[in-house]
């Protein structure tokens, strides 16, 4: 029983969990009937309701709430779904997430929208806080990550002056992948992602993109390639070199070809997690989402990184990167790295000390245009762990940015 318990909450979470948003939002092609899918022994069954109209601009349509246990995530959310091909603006969600130790409290608004790109359909999720005349601020998490990675930062950026916007990539709990190919977690497809993503919400100008840990290929890709970003932050990016765990590639790919069935998944993949846990020192809390970080693993280009770095030191483009000294991800000679790519001198590059003292590494004055900051005192996720100095960073950076042009 225990065993045929933990099957059905593996394949609920892989393979029927978007499929039931899909088929109640009347969006995806008509499919069996969720009453055929019947787990009777496993606590996977979803609550439909008739609910509200929804209020297009063009007209109203139906609307279904639907209440459904999230196992990614461990939590319980509801949505108001509709089949609006106007707007096609899902119903907004309130959230009120502890983000520290201290339990600070930070309110903001889960909301969704369906977006087509390369081929395949998503329900993609994010947070869009501040006043919408104000500069935009983007923030792109890592991989297992979501938007909750920058609620530490979110309420200072917006008291700030500035419009954050927090997008949630699928394969993560909050947003899903609805029908079409695959989602396969490339930075390729994360950046034409972000790209129909803020051309949804009409915007064409990003005044600062921040890039964490592995978004920061798609970082890279974006500020590159395209003409949408006119700042970029870069905390702890995987970049141009193999970090870690990723420099074993055969480990890799038999972690890859063994987790593959969603059944080994199932059987195998709390094991290989457990393992991993202790050699990374990642805290990836679900074997879906290790076994997602190994896929994106596989895409991972590091001349191509490296190519983008070269490019965005080439198009003078403001840029800050954010570096631990602690980090056990991403080590810190990798930032370095990224830093003399992005010609990012000594001399604009300075430390926060383990005593809370800034200190320049050379003499001089600090370009705010172009700087790098290492933090003694920090690991990988220098958000959580100093979240007052990186969103005063971040605004000072706007502002620099802002006066510049």
């Amino acid at each position: 029983m225990a065993c045929r318990q933990l099957f059905c909450r593996r394949f609920f979470q892989s393979h029927v969990s978007s499929n039931i948003l899909a088929q109640h939002s009347g969006i995806a092609n008509q499919q069996r009937p969720l009453s055929y899918i019947k787990f009777t022994s496993c606590r996977f069954q979803p609550s439909i309701f008739t609910g509200r109209n929804h209020n297009c601009r063009n007209q109203t349509h139906s609307v279904k709430q639907l209440s459904v246990i999230n196992w990614s995530n461990q939590t319980h959310r509801s949505f108001h779904l509709h089949s609006c091909c106007c707007c096609q603006q899902i119903g907004d969600e309130k959230a009120t997430t502890s983000v520290n130790s201290d339990t600070t409290k930070v309110d903001y608004t889960l909301r969704e929208t369906v977006l087509n790109v390369m081929g395949a359909k998503y329900r993609v999720s994010y947070v869009d806080e501040g006043d919408k005349s104000d500069l935009v601020v983007l923030c792109l998490h890592g991989m297992p990550a979501c938007h909750k990675d920058f609620l530490s930062i979110l309420p200072a950026l917006v008291n700030g002056g500035a419009r954050v916007i927090l997008l949630n990539f699928p394969g993560i709990g909050y947003s899903w992948h609805l029908e079409g190919p695959a989602f396969d977690y490339s930075h390729l497809t994360k950046a034409k992602l972000v790209e129909a993503f803020l051309s949804r919400l009409g915007i064409n100008k990003v005044n600062m993109l921040v890039s964490h840990s592995s978004s920061g290929h798609s970082g890279m890709q974006l500020s590159a390639n395209t003409d949408l970003i006119q700042g970029v932050t870069f905390i702890c990016p995987i970049a141009h070199l193999p970090h870690g765990t990723s420099k074993r590639t055969f480990s890799r790919d038999v972690m890859y070809y063994l987790l593959k069935p969603p059944i080994m998944r199932a059987v195998l993949g709390p094991l290989i997690l457990s393992v991993f846990r202790k050699v990374s020192k990642m805290p990836i809390p679900e074997v879906e989402y290790f076994y997602g970080l190994i896929v994106e693993s596989k895409t991972w280009n590091w001349k191509q990184a490296e190519a983008d770095l070269k490019t965005i030191n080439a198009k003078a483009m403001p840029v800050m990167v954010l570096a631990a000294h602690r980090d056990p991800i991403v080590q810190l000679y990798i930032s370095k790295g990224v830093m003399n790519l992005l010609g990012i001198s000594q001399g604009n590059r300075l430390t926060y000390s383990k005593d809370n003292v800034w200190q320049p590494v050379e003499k001089g004055n600090v370009n705010p245009m172009k700087h790098g900051v290492i933090f003694e005192k920090s690991s990988h996720w220098i958000q959580k762990s100093h979240p007052d100095v990186v969103a005063d960073l971040i605004l000072n950076f706007l502002k620099a940015i802002k006066d510049h042009r």
